[in-house]
């Protein structure tokens, strides 16, 4: 692991990790989505969604879903 990796790691907080950890396994195992993912796509999963997830929790999954193309 480099120095930059360990100093991007040492800045995520664990909780949040774990947290988009589930968000990924969330989108791909039980919504079936396949990463790297659209944008159309993640607006179908996030609509379909909006019924039954605060919006508290869409925007955490959205974030873990954005970090993970990023990374």
């Amino acid at each position: 692991m480099s120095a930059i990796d360990r100093y991007v790691e040492a800045t995520t907080r664990e909780n949040t990790r774990r947290s988009y950890q589930l968000a990924i396994r969330h989108f791909e195992l039980e919504w079936g989505g396949f990463l790297p993912a659209s944008a159309d796509l993640i607006a179908r999963y996030l609509a379909d969604y909006a019924e039954t997830l605060s919006v508290n929790t869409l925007r955490s999954r959205l974030a873990a879903l954005a970090q993970w193309h990023q990374t």
